[in-house]
């Protein structure tokens, strides 16, 4: 079975659980409640990195409790990668679907053609994005990068549904990243999306990444065309650009031989 029938599993699993999650507060179940900005599950806590950094930048202090609680996603980030970006943030699942979208509306292509510096052009536009965000953030002493956030809104807005039967108007910011996405090749992940740019930071050379384990390959490059962060993943699999999506290892012919880019622990 492909490891996209595993994360298309996961994803749809995560589009679920942000309505049902509501559902079972609006009967009174709080075992599990909140957003993807900030959720607990039973006596655990969990929170955005992002979110807790800038709160914590905002009030200029460290508070144990909210560091306490990005435990768990720097955790799973330190062993298993960007996962977070690729298998379980619903709004990498919309921007799949607008690909598809593309397809079916037999659209132009209009993937950006590889080269070996625009991973690095790509990093500077994220990290100096973020930055911006940041000082931005630090001048109106309130947490910015939160209205942006893409996978938050999706999820807070699922709640406001379920809960109060409306919408916010910020869901109509993630309505426009979707439509420029059927003309601006998953602009919004590669290059801005903060929240992705700061889970990087916690990429582990030593977690789970993309590994080409066979020296010798066929140099077909079909995963260099397939991969959505426009890298290399026979070089850059380790690299912060990789959300281990998986991609590039469906679709290696070589694979079908003998393992050649699979997914590997150092």
């Amino acid at each position: 079975m492909k490891i996209k029938t595993y994360r298309r599993t996961a994803q749809i699993l995560t589009v679920f659980a942000i309505f049902f999650i509501p559902l079972l507060n609006v009967y009174e179940l709080y075992f599990v409640k909140g957003t993807f900005i900030s959720m607990d599950i039973g006596d655990a806590a969990m929170a955005d990195p992002l979110a807790v950094f800038q709160s914590m930048l905002a009030a200029g202090r460290v508070n144990e409790y909210m560091l306490g609680s990005v435990i768990i996603p720097v955790v799973l980030m330190l062993l298993l990668g960007r996962v977070w970006c690729s298998w379980f943030c619903p709004y990498y699942l919309c921007a799949e679907l607008m690909t598809w979208l593309r397809k079916k509306l037999k659209m132009k292509p209009y993937k950006p053609v590889y080269k070996d510096t625009v991973p690095v052009r790509q990093s500077k536009f994220r990290y100096i994005f973020l930055f911006i965000g940041l000082v931005l953030m630090c001048i109106a002493g309130v947490p910015i990068l939160n209205l942006i956030s893409a996978p938050g809104i999706i999820s807070t807005q699922a709640m406001l549904i379920v809960k109060f039967h409306y919408v916010t108007f910020e869901l109509v910011f993630v309505l426009v990243l979707l439509v420029l996405e059927l003309f601006y090749f998953r602009f919004w992940c590669r290059l801005f999306c903060p929240t992705g740019t700061f889970l990087s930071f916690f990429r582990w050379k030593k977690g789970m990444t993309v590994e080409k384990v066979r020296s010798e390959c066929s140099d077909c490059l079909s995963c260099v065309r397939s991969c959505p962060m426009m890298i290399n993943p026979m070089t850059m699999g380790a690299s912060s650009h990789c959300n281990n999506c998986g991609d590039c290892v469906d679709i290696c012919p070589d694979n079908r031989k003998e393992d050649t880019l699979k997914f590997t622990f150092k």
